[in-house]
């Protein structure tokens, strides 16, 4: 099996192609919002993109339009520490840590979660079993280990892989969703 490293290199450069297509995002989203799941959720952790990123911008929005309660991370630390915060508009949103869009943090309440709550969560790649490989800092994986609600991966269909390396930390994600299809994952290891 590739290593972490090996692995971060290779699907960095498929998403980079992926994003060259203009409608895998579109797709990407389409799928999200046309879900069960988001239809159906009134609090919805997502990330704001950036770099490479799978850009859901479309669902921010959507989720805003209609009243859904809309959070999204924001680096404490660079120690892998971060904290959900709840916006009301887009105009809530700056550049922060790492140049990432998120919250701003004074302005905005810090987030809950409950057991309906779904987290979409960004990564270079994710394997069948639902372990993703991240940029290494640990950040969603801390804050998935007490997150009991619903976590969905979000990728383009070409970063799915059969497996990837994981420790007893690395916590997987319930369903991947790409811009072909949702994926539903077992339990099974």
């Amino acid at each position: 099996m590739q290593s972490k490293r090996e692995l971060r290199k290779k699907f960095r450069g498929i998403r980079k192609e992926a994003k060259k297509d203009t409608s895998f995002e579109k797709n990407l989203c389409s799928n999200i919002l046309h879900s069960r799941f988001y239809r159906n959720s009134e609090k919805v952790f997502l990330y704001a993109s950036s770099g490479d990123e799978a850009d859901i911008d479309a669902v921010i929005h959507d989720a805003l339009i209609n009243n859904k309660k809309v959070a999204l991370p924001a680096c404490l630390d660079d120690k892998g520490h971060m904290e959900f915060y709840f916006i009301e508009n887009i105009s809530d949103i700056e550049s922060g840590m790492y140049g990432i869009r998120e919250p701003i943090k004074e302005k905005c309440r810090k987030a809950y979660f409950d057991k309906k709550t779904l987290c979409f969560v960004p990564a270079i790649c994710f394997d069948r079993k639902g372990y993703r490989i991240g940029y290494g800092k640990g950040y969603y994986d801390r804050f998935l280990e007490s997150f009991n609600g619903i976590a969905v991966g979000v990728c383009t269909e070409s970063c799915l892989t059969d497996a990837v390396p994981h420790d007893e930390h690395d916590k997987k994600v319930n369903y991947i969703i790409t811009d072909y299809k949702l994926h539903t994952i077992t339990e099974e290891e």
